[in-house]
């Protein structure tokens, strides 16, 4: 089969994402932009992120230059296409972000315009339609960059490989794309995520606790950093954390079925149906966005979760379709398909665990309300225990989705091994293909975040603030069941780049090392290098979490003074100075990221190097497991604390009548819930995604110079 009808069909819908998103933010910039208060607001915020983002890609910048230089030297004849696919790939993960915060920023004002005029109908339209240009963006930029780079190195002339060769292990190469797509979304999402706590943590504690204001009141001087950090983090970060997981199970697949073709004359379409599968995706996201219109007065909650639905049985249809008409076995449809349904669970299961709703009298969250009743400490035992609990339900259906989709494979024509675990790569593009409909409902959380504080800074009507906070209770369940969504992907695509890893071992061939087949867990640097990878997620998040406590006594500081030096800012008199909180956030989170990162890719090329290549895969085992379960615990638990503080704080809490001093110690109690919750779901644990995944790559893409350098010291000795 022609290798350009693949590449055409993913470039075509990668296009067709890319400019639908555009169309839709055209309409959404032709809304309403509310009354000269709610400008004025959103510009404060609009500003404070393009800030943030000018900084942090400027150190991008210049950090990923010095390593594509490094990579072109390293990697001697093959060093410069990765090199420049190395670039290409952070280039496009920076305009994932980039374009996100252009649309959040520009549609919180919007959505608040839309929910004082009209209400919550037509402000949910707002905000979901901006969260899908996001959506369809990193969709379309992943098959449009993937496919015009495969293109790239297969059809320059000859000519331009005359210094030098031009490259044989063609997925190998594009390794080098995803590598650069995930070393700036951990720079983005850990970044982003230590900005957004700090501002968080630091308005809660001072403004709710201390001075018993509304969360986004203006006399609070963090309350524009606040909703720049919704921007940087949740947008930003996690757009480029889903386009990361993305190229990077197509990558894995990419690499496997490579393997694959190499069995049959001609060579069969295996190494390219990746890029197949997630155009149907890409295509059934835009569908899908067109098809969440809700009527008038229906929760926006169920809204989302049915646009999601949808969407997966769209591409189930065009997955089962497209495999009969390419003659291929259904079986590998039927792979793509449990990936995707394992997201949807482990969606589901999020949900359950993080909304008022619950599940058939299963309601965690209204429990935790009592919980924060009786006192701090039984609100926090009980979220941690929820988030413990949380763990189980996702844990198996990522197991179950494995085990069976490696059972199919493991019945096709070319070996067990081989069809099981590119069965296995397949259900992770799968589980990723929807990523334009995941990331729009995830983009939607922060927008109406941001309006929900445009509305109440703009002191617009309680009616407009009701709206907004139906939708953002809406949002943070939303969030939570996207990032369940990039952790189960996270844990799929980790295994397929794991197999993808031993695949490398044996298909390079490099300095005379036996290919890995096995890997043996009694062997003691096997089990010593698992442990240290265990490490990883751990060592990690501890960082970026006192990363975040670190940052918000600065700020905390600085909020405290002004209030201090200046009475008539709590008197609604004086106006605060939200630059200086912009500033502390900015320069502290760029500051605070930078240890964490470097620590895990050093520890990675250090554990290959000392102790080989056998350890350096029980490492990345050890990292999956341990990272899968913190980022789940992390995600679930943080998003429970905070809408359990929602829900105390709306009108349809009625244990205590608000303004009471009883309600004063349950609504404390529950902002000090929050707050812990808060650098766990939006710091550490979503960016341990994309610490499994640079890691991974590190070791793939560095493979080569990782087992020279191991040869020789062992030569040494």
């Amino acid at each position: 089969m022609s290798a350009i009808l693949f590449l055409g069909v993913a470039i075509g819908s990668g296009l067709l994402s890319i400019f639908v998103a555009l169309y839709i933010f055209y309409m959404v910039n032709k809304a309403d932009e509310g009354d000269e208060k709610m400008r004025e607001v959103s510009a404060l915020i609009e500003d404070g992120a393009y800030s943030f983002i000018k900084v942090q890609y400027r150190i991008l910048t210049i950090f990923t230059i010095i390593l594509a230089v490094l990579i072109a030297l390293i990697f001697r004849d093959f060093g410069i296409p990765i090199a420049i696919s190395y670039f290409l790939g952070s280039l496009a993960s920076m305009a994932a972000g980039f374009i996100g915060v252009v649309v959040a920023t520009k549609a919180n004002r919007r959505t608040a315009a839309a929910a004082a005029s009209g209400g919550l109908n037509p402000a949910f339209k707002v905000a979901f339609r901006a969260g899908s240009v996001m959506g369809l963006m990193i969709a379309g930029i992943a098959l449009v960059g993937l496919g015009s780079l495969y293109l790239l190195w297969n059809l320059l002339p000859d000519i331009i490989f005359v210094v030098i060769p031009r490259p044989a292990g063609l997925w190998e190469i594009i390794t080098g794309f995803s590598f650069g797509a995930s070393t700036v979304a951990l720079f983005a999402k850990a970044g982003g995520g230590i900005y957004t706590k700090t501002a968080d943590l630091s308005a809660d504690l001072v403004g709710k606790i201390e001075h018993h204001i509304p969360e986004d009141d203006p006399r609070n001087p963090a309350a524009v950093a606040d909703a720049v950090g919704d921007n940087v983090g949740d947008v930003a970060g996690t757009g480029a954390d889903i386009y990361d997981s993305n190229v990077a199970a197509i990558l894995a697949a990419g690499i496997l079925g490579a393997g694959i073709d190499l069995h049959f004359a001609p060579a069969l379409p295996f190494a390219l149906l990746p890029l197949m599968i997630a155009a149907l995706g890409a295509i059934a996201s835009v569908l899908g966005v067109f098809l969440v219109n809700p009527k008038e007065g229906q929760d926006p909650g169920p809204i989302l979760n049915m646009g999601t639905y949808i969407t997966t049985i769209l591409f189930a249809v065009f997955a089962i379709v497209t495999v009969i008409a390419l003659g291929l076995s259904l079986i590998i449809a039927g792979a793509a398909i449990i990936g995707l349904l394992a997201g949807v669970f482990i969606g589901f299961t999020s949900d359950v665990f993080t909304s008022d709703r619950g599940f058939a009298g299963f309601k965690p969250v209204p429990k935790m309300v009592e919980s924060a009743e009786k006192s701090a400490a039984n609100l926090i035992l009980s979220g941690y225990s929820y988030g413990l609990l949380s763990v189980v339900p996702s844990v198996i259906g990522i197991a179950i989705a494995m085990v069976v989709s490696y059972l199919l494979g493991a019945g096709l024509e070319f070996g067990e091994w081989e069809g099981g675990i590119y069965c296995v790569a397949i259900a992770a593009v799968g589980l990723l293909s929807t990523n334009g409909m995941i990331m729009s409902a995830d983009a939607y959380g922060p927008i109406v975040d941001n309006a929900r504080g445009v509305i109440e800074q703009a002191q617009a009507s309680r009616e407009a603030i009701i709206a907004c906070d139906k939708l953002d209770a809406s949002g943070n369940t939303a969030k939570a069941i996207t990032k369940g969504f990039a952790i189960g992907a996270s844990a799929i695509s980790v295994l397929a780049l794991f197999a993808a890893y031993i695949e490398s071992t044996d298909t390079l061939n490099i300095v005379g090392i036996e290919g890995l087949t096995v890997v043996n867990l009694a062997d003691p640097a096997v089990l010593a290098g698992a442990l240290i990878g265990a490490l990883v997620p751990v060592v990690f998040s501890a960082i970026l979490i006192l990363g975040v406590e670190r940052n918000s006594e600065r700020m905390i500081t600085e909020i405290r003074r002004q209030f201090d030096e200046d009475p008539g800012i709590l008197a609604g008199t004086s106006r605060p100075d939200y630059d200086r909180c912009i500033a502390i956030a900015t320069s502290g989170s760029i500051r605070e990221l930078m240890p964490g990162t470097l620590i895990a890719i050093t520890v990675t090329l250090a554990t290959g190097v000392i102790l080989g290549l056998e350890a350096l895969a029980g490492f990345l085992g050890g990292a999956v497991m341990a990272g899968l379960i913190l980022a789940l615990l992390m995600d679930n638990a943080g998003g429970a604390w905070d809408n359990t503080k929602k829900i105390i704080e709306s009108p349809e809490y009625t244990t205590y009548e608000q303004g009471t001093d009883d309600w004063h110690r349950v609504h404390d109690i529950s902002v000090t819930g929050d707050m812990v919750g808060d650098p766990f779901k939006d710091t550490a644990g979503p960016s341990i995604n994309t610490l499994l995944v640079v890691i991974t790559l590190t070791a793939t893409l560095f493979l080569p110079l990782i087992a020279e350098v191991h040869a020789w010291l062992a030569g040494l000795f």
